[in-house]
């Protein structure tokens, strides 16, 4: 069986000596830059590999792009078959966030062209809170060789978001905190507000209360109060720099709605250019 969406921590359990499944560490804080691997060294899913989200999962930031763009795709590639990956393989992601996170990694393995890879449903809690427990083992692993296939169909570029902002039969949908999105206080970028014509879905409600993520008819009857009749190849999803806007990608898989477009530069880019619109709640 392969896992293309979610996996449950039992169903990881039964998968640990897999050798076919491989497992990556996404745990990251975007306010302490050295979180991620000091707490995968203090304790980690046996066998699993820490990937940073602002190393491994992004490149150098410009003066016009957002805080993460793509990483270089033959660079993230050799990465992976340095840390084992091969194109068989069931790659399975967790952090301890409830995959704001794991879903960046989840989203850059699908526009390399692999179909199998699975965010952690209820990220590490639910792994501990199921019985499971952590290493801080070193992980070994055997080089693999993983071929890319990108798929540049899944994002857009600022263009598009430009263009697609005052259409009646485009979407976008933030997924950033409602307090950032209505402009009331941002701690992360400069500037606070949200673009024209976005609506906002905070990634946290595609979680119940205790972190996983809702069925899919609950998610699908949430986003469909959200969408309408709007297709999904014209829904892009958005956040700060591309990171949890996977989430709701994610989730909107989960629901069934798939094909819907990351706008990787997100809120962060946007601002970049002074001549583009701002709506914030005063307004």
């Amino acid at each position: 069986m392969s896992y293309k969406t979610i996996i449950s921590a039992k169903d990881l359990m039964k998968n640990l000596s897999n050798d076919n499944f491989i497992i990556f560490d996404c745990r990251c804080d975007i306010s302490d830059s050295s979180y991620g691997i000091d707490a995968y060294n203090e304790g980690h899913i046996e066998n699993s590999i820490f990937v940073d989200i602002d190393h491994d999962l992004a490149s150098e930031k410009t003066v016009d792009t957002g805080r993460h763009p793509l990483p270089d795709p033959q660079l993230i590639s050799e990465k992976l078959s340095q840390w084992g990956m091969t194109n068989n393989k069931q790659a399975v992601i967790y952090d301890d966030a409830g995959g704001a996170f794991a879903g960046r990694m989840w989203w850059i393995l699908k526009w390399l062209g692999h179909s199998d890879v699975a965010v952690l449903d209820g990220a590490l809690g639910a792994w501990m809170s199921g019985g499971g427990k952590l290493t801080s083992k070193e992980t070994i692993f055997e080089r693999g060789i993983f071929e890319p296939s990108l798929n540049d169909s899944m994002h857009v570029s600022i263009k598009d978001v430009e263009d697609a902002q005052y259409k009646m039969n485009k979407l976008i949908i933030d997924a950033r905190s409602k307090e950032r999105y209505l402009g009331i206080k941002d701690p992360v970028d400069p500037i606070a507000g949200h673009i024209p014509g976005a609506v906002s879905h905070p990634l946290g409600k595609n979680l119940d209360k205790n972190g996983h993520f809702k069925s899919p008819e609950e998610l699908r009857h949430n986003f469909i109060k959200l969408l309408g009749d709007t297709a999904s190849s014209d829904i892009i999803s958005m956040c700060g720099s591309g990171i949890t806007a996977c989430h709701n990608i994610l989730a909107l898989e989960i629901s069934g709605i798939k094909g819907v477009s990351l706008f990787v530069g997100s809120w962060s880019e946007w601002i970049t250019d002074k001549s583009r619109p701002i709506a914030k709640i005063d307004e």
